[in-house]
């Protein structure tokens, strides 16, 4: 696999895990476990590191996903939190000073809530351009942009100056202004902040898609996107958004409402989409029912329409991608696995409709019908053979219609970010497996922290929950048959129906006699891969992060020979350190430069590992004597 075209000017290290083969390839640390979710106030657009619990659910609140999300990692085990809130747009008011409405001065906040047009009040008088903004809950003067004595106290950004038909002032001599939402001065325009708290299904994917691409050079070790399901409703699964909703939608659309189940406001659910990245910042235009036209757009940006994208330029059918919150979650921890730090993500599923013992079975499903052929490989043959619930998910188990019906599907990296481009393959020939960087969890806990209200808990995946547990556990440990000591069952499967879980790929929590225990812990890859254990990932991750960490220091160095003898000493004296450790058992490591590759500063480096497998089962075989 060649490096990302992104990246293939920046200087760094790129692994890449060849599957098929059992060959692969901190800077030891506390793991640091990202939250991704939603909050009614605080930071927004960077990573917030948490270092005290209440300190942060200060910060963000109780409403949204976000603050329950730090909640369950952080009892589950989870040392290193660092928190991201989606969503939140700031307050703007543009056209200042100018009459014309096309250009003047623009104040945007750094505030990201939905009361951010009310926060902050402008003052503008047109005859000396003198602008200035106020805070008005603390009545502090926040920006003033007089010449002889300016003020920027950094909560709003400030662009533009007074266009040549200059525009009307804006309060009064002697007033602190008027609230941004507020204002009508001819010419100018707002645009309301908002909390982002209740996404629709399709807003959260796009709040993850900018978050993911502002966080793809950051350090995680852990990804936890909170409200997130494999499941999710989807037109490209035959769900469908229903006549009626779609007839109501114009101008630019309105999304379905969130956890809506039918009618005009939804339901709310994933359509395909097309992404258009326009002056800076990303677009969506989305098709809800597969006839290449856009039902929901950016209206009112540059040329945007249902059938013509902002450049101008017309829409089509093949612009438009299915997508899924795991295969999204995935494809970040696949590039950033690439580019920075190995990482892994975690995603749930949906829960089942009741609790009765129909639904749950419902829930559960049953597995397709495989056909083996002779060389071994499994397929579904038609329709009729295909599984339902949770154990027929296409990604899990396989579907007749995704991957020509390979068994147990999987999340496949392609030549774009789509799951539906053309699938890449490593140096063995094998399809380049990014479900590997994900544990997807079925079970459903309840659970009990400052968050809930009613001293009964609450009910909610064990996805970001597991994230936590794992990240305390070491790299040779796995979770499975471990206690799950931080939440409630809620309701029992036979270990029948647990098996099958697992055996399609499933993390599942489960009652034991010492207690609630995780079932495995596989990975989301195909059974077939070399990385289908998370215990192999995590090995092969301290392995990857040892390297990075040992020859960083090279990079931008002469590779003279005394050069290159530091750094294999260096790498082989990591290892060595986790042989010792018990981490690997064996590895090779061949150090390769090519006269071509000296010239342009490239560099190939094999390293085979042999893991420490984990022991999952004993059979126990007992027979009586005699005497």
């Amino acid at each position: 696999m060649a490096d990302p075209k992104e990246y293939s000017h920046l200087p760094g290290i790129f692994p890449e895990l060849i599957d098929q083969g059992l060959s692969v390839t901190n800077l030891v640390r506390a793991p640091r476990v990202l939250v991704l979710g939603t909050a009614s106030q605080g930071q927004t657009g960077r990573p917030y590191v948490v270092s005290s619990s209440s300190v942060a659910a200060s910060e963000f609140g109780s409403n949204g996903t976000l603050t329950r999300g730090m909640y369950e990692v952080r009892q589950a085990g989870a040392k290193n939190v660092i928190l991201y809130r989606l969503g939140a747009t700031a307050a703007k008011l543009e056209h200042i000073g100018c009459t014309l409405g096309t250009g003047g001065y623009t104040v945007e906040t750094i505030r990201r809530d939905d009361d951010a047009g009310s926060v902050y009040t402008v003052y503008y008088n047109d005859d000396d351009d003198r602008l200035i903004v106020y805070n008005s809950l603390t009545g502090v003067c926040v920006y003033d942009n007089d010449s002889s004595d300016p003020i920027d106290l950094g909560e709003v950004i400030v662009s533009g100056s007074r266009c040549g038909a200059g525009g009307p002032h804006i309060g009064g001599p002697s007033s602190t202004g008027v609230a941004l939402e507020d204002v009508t001065a001819a010419g100018t325009s707002y645009t309301a902040g908002t909390d982002g708290l209740n996404p629709s299904r399709m807003e959260l994917w796009e709040y993850l898609y900018k978050a993911y691409k502002d966080l793809e050079s950051e350090d995680f070790d852990f990804v936890v996107p909170m409200d997130i399901y494999l499941d999710d409703l989807n037109v490209k699964d035959g769900d469908d958004f229903g006549a009626t909703y779609i007839a109501s939608i114009v101008d630019g659309g309105t999304y379905p409402t969130a956890g809506s189940a039918s009618g005009t406001t939804g339901p709310d659910g994933l359509g395909e989409v097309f992404v258009e990245e326009y002056n800076g910042e990303y677009y969506f235009f989305w098709d809800l029912n597969e006839d290449g036209d856009a039902e929901l757009w950016p209206d009112g940006v540059g040329s945007a329409s249902a059938t013509t994208k902002i450049d101008g330029t017309s829409l089509t059918s093949g612009d438009f991608h299915e997508v899924n919150f795991a295969y999204q979650l995935a494809l970040f921890c696949h590039t950033v696995s690439t580019n920075n730090v190995e990482c892994l993500g975690t995603v749930g599923v949906k829960p089942p409709s009741d609790l009765s013992r129909a639904a749950i079975t419902s829930w559960v499903g049953q597995l397709p019908s495989y056909t083996t052929a002779t060389d071994g490989t499994q397929t579904i043959l038609s329709p009729a053979d295909d599984g339902t619930g949770l154990l027929g998910n296409k990604f899990m188990a396989g579907k007749y219609n995704y991957r020509s019906g390979a068994a147990y599907g999987g999340f496949i990296l392609t030549d774009s970010e789509f799951l539906d481009g053309t699938e890449e393959t490593d140096q063995n020939g094998q399809v380049i497996d990014i479900g590997r960087y994900l544990s997807v969890v079925a079970a459903y806990l309840r659970f009990f922290n400052p968050v809930d209200s009613t001293g009964w808990g609450y009910a909610s995946t064990a996805a970001p929950s597991y994230m936590g547990f794992v990240s305390k556990l070491d790299e040779k440990d796995a979770p499975t048959n471990q206690v799950f000591r931080t939440a409630q069952s809620i309701f029992t499967i036979s270990a029948r129906w647990v098996n099958k879980l697992t055996q399609a790929g499933y993390v599942y929590v489960f009652e034991k006699p010492k207690g609630l225990v995780v079932s495995d812990a596989p990975t989301g890859a195909r059974p077939s891969s070399d990385f289908y254990r998370l215990t192999t990932m995590r090995i092969v991750k301290r392995c990857i992060d040892v390297f990075r960490g040992k020859a960083d220091p090279f990079i931008g160095k002469a590779m003279s020979p005394a050069n290159r003898a530091a750094l294999e000493t260096a790498v082989r004296d990591g290892l060595n350190r986790l042989l010792k450790s018990g981490y690997i058992t064996r590895y090779e490591l061949n150090l390769r430069q090519t006269p071509q590759q000296k010239v342009i500063g490239d560099m190939d480096a094999e390293l085979i590992l042999v893991p420490a497998w984990e022991l999952r089962r004993i059979r126990l075989i007992v027979s009586l004597a005699m005497e």
